[in-house]
């Protein structure tokens, strides 16, 4: 009689297929049984930790880091307790969900006398935030596995699938209360909320926000579309394009709905068989019953040509066009245009025509990447209002925006009027994996879990997340001000190796005390003067930043006192942004962060730096030079001016 076949006889390719039948619990057991089996390649299999991930919290799939299964196996473990929501920025319409500050009101201002001619407190929104704050009321909701910046809200999918929103969802329309508090999006009635109740019809597997409506997508496939945080969703049927509406149905059949995106002006899907449909953004009217009406059949559509083709696809022809161009694996909707990749490596942009004459898609173009010569393969695309990213298989990330990168594809201009995409230095080969865009600001995400910011602080409200709303510790992040409560702007050096949002309480009160002179101000008072002088400001920036991102080195914390999985104390999941405002979701090692916080004002013997300019010139002191941490960056022949 012939031997039983062991398991670790089998060919690993069997194994492989096993994985996705067992639950977390046992494909640990499993994998710890034997040295064999805890090898990286099977312990920490990327497709199966991503597929727990996703669909035991819902987090949306990251193509960047797609095959990095250390990472998801990371963030399934610690995603059951210590997900965090950081917002910062405009709080405009009470968007940043942190509620009110109290103030004491004065004596015969708005708050009045109190007993015994006590002042009383005032309780106001904050209107600018400029350091990452936690947003309140957040864990009675449960697991947040995505949130999303809106024009003038944020929302929040849990883990369950409910839709959460703080703020307003159109900030134009002057019936629509501001919410501080989340608070749930609600279905048509006899739908539960997925806090209720699991329903496929209800709950979330992915959303989208825009600048005024949120779009979502749920388990058996029906998309949803709100307007407003009080009325209930309309769900979106067309008139001529087929979707299919029931739970398992295949990811390749006609008519299966992949992703949804609610874009600055526009609604948009992309769906299996027709390609990505753009329609006009659904509103329910206050004034109407919420149970008149739960659907509407979308009249008027437009389908972007050749987006049809899918490569597993068996049960339709896909059109010629769409051979040619390649299957969709991403796309975005910015305000006059439409941005996809394909399975082939290539971007292309059609242009959104949208008046009473034609509602269509004009054309589809490729945009080239790279320059002559250069062979870049793309992998995603993201952007939002009038900016995008594209990330190329070899680390490039390009930035650019619709009027300067894409007009020019469809009204030809002169070659040499023609702007290359942007390639900021600190976005090359730096491991970035997601990218948001505000109005006038931006943010990259890298995937050892820190967030670098970019651009403008329009009237100084806090948006890059740096510190300082107008005051010094903003400039010594490297923000130069236009006035008094003017717009900040990033001085170039910060283009070279970025600026990072910090979340530590802690190096929010060092910057505060280095502005303000450091251990001895009278000494630091002559360098403090030279900050106005650019070149000045971004050497000191620079220092500062190495510095505060070696916290934990620089305060005694050591490799022995790193959590299990070596991930920081602050590790960010995800970065959103939108109009004035942005937001994060963070997994925060409380351990660690209470160590951090324990050692208060560790810093209080720093003095303001003293440095050796790169023109040669010293600045003026009595204290020892200050060192580079990581060694003077070389800003000759990057930065104008050296």
């Amino acid at each position: 009689m012939s031997e039983p076949t062991q398991l670790l006889d089998l060919p690993v390719d069997i194994i492989y297929l096993i994985l996705p039948y067992l639950d977390v619990t046992s494909f640990v057991s499993l994998t710890s049984t034997c040295t064999a089996l805890h090898q990286p390649d099977l312990a920490q299999h990327a497709p199966y930790w991503s597929s727990a991930a996703r669909q035991t919290f819902r987090v949306p799939n990251q193509p960047v880091v797609e095959n990095d299964g250390l990472r998801w196996q990371k963030m399934y473990r610690r995603l059951l307790t210590e997900s965090r929501c950081f917002t910062w920025g405009n709080n405009d319409r009470m968007c940043l969900g942190h509620g009110h500050e109290q103030h004491m009101g004065s004596p015969f201002g708005r708050g009045g006398i109190g007993p015994a001619g006590r002042r009383r407190p005032i309780l106001r929104a904050r209107q600018h935030v400029s350091w990452p704050t936690e947003m309140e009321n957040m864990k009675q909701l449960g697991i947040i596995a995505d949130m999303q910046c809106g024009g003038w809200s944020t929302n929040f999918l849990t883990s369950k699938g409910g839709l959460y929103s703080v703020g307003v969802m159109d900030g134009f329309v002057a019936s629509q209360p501001a919410k501080s508090m989340p608070e749930r999006l609600r279905y048509p009635a006899g739908l539960p909320h997925p806090s209720e109740r699991y329903e496929p019809a209800s709950a979330i597997k992915q959303f989208s926000a825009g600048r005024g409506h949120v779009l979502a997508l749920s388990d058996s496939g029906y998309i949803w579309s709100w307007s407003h945080i009080n009325l209930p969703a309309l769900q979106v049927k067309f008139l001529d394009v087929d979707t299919m509406v029931r739970e398992g149905v295949s990811p390749s059949a006609r008519g299966y709905v992949k992703k949804v995106v609610a874009g600055w002006a526009k609604s948009a899907a992309l769906i299996v068989g027709t390609g990505i449909v753009v329609w006009h953004p659904l509103a329910r009217s206050p004034r109407q019953p919420a149970g008149e009406e739960d659907a509407v059949l979308v009249m008027e559509t437009a389908i972007c040509p050749g987006t049809d083709f899918q490569r597993h696809a068996t049960t339709f022809e896909p059109s010629s066009a769409g051979i040619t161009i390649g299957e969709v694996l991403n796309f975005i909707c910015l305000e006059h245009y439409i941005v996809f990749n394909t399975h082939l490596g290539k971007v292309y942009v059609a242009r959104i025509v949208w008046d009473a004459q034609s509602k269509a898609l004009d054309g589809v173009r490729e945009l080239q990447l790279g320059t002559e010569g250069e062979t870049k393969f793309a992998t995603d695309v993201q952007g939002s209002f009038r900016s995008f990213a594209i990330f190329t298989s070899d680390g490039t990330v390009y930035t650019g925006n619709q009027d300067d990168h894409l007009q020019h594809l469809f009204h030809p201009l002169h070659q040499d009027t023609v702007k290359p995409l942007d390639r900021i230095h600190a976005l090359q080969q730096t491991q970035v994996i997601s990218m948001a865009f505000g109005d006038y600001h931006f943010h990259a995400l890298h995937a050892p879990g820190y967030i670098t910011s970019y651009g403008t602080e329009p009237k100084s409200c806090g948006s890059l997340g740096l510190g300082g709303h107008g005051d010094p510790e903003g400039r010594i992040r490297g923000l130069r001000y236009q006035g008094i409560g003017g717009d900040g702007r990033l001085v170039p050096h910060a283009s070279l190796h970025g600026r990072r949002v910090w979340f530590e309480k802690e190096k929010q009160k060092w910057i505060t005390f280095l502005t303000s002179g450091g251990r001895d101000p009278e000494e630091a008072r002559e360098r403090m003067r030279m900050l106005s002088e650019l070149n000045v400001q971004g050497e000191v920036s620079e220092w500062v930043e190495q510095e505060g991102n070696a916290w934990e080195q620089k305060f005694g914390e050591t490799d022995n006192a790193q959590s299990s999985d070596a991930l920081g104390t602050y590790f960010a999941l995800n970065i959103t942004a939108a109009g004035w405002h942005s937001g994060s979701l963070v997994l925060v090692n409380e351990d660690k962060a209470k160590r951090i916080n324990g050692r208060a004002y560790v810093w209080a013997q720093d003095s303001f730096p003293r440095l050796k300019l790169a023109n040669g010139e010293e600045m003026p002191g009595e204290i020892e030079f200050s060192a580079w941490r990581n060694g003077r960056p070389q800003w000759e022949g990057k930065i104008e001016g050296y």
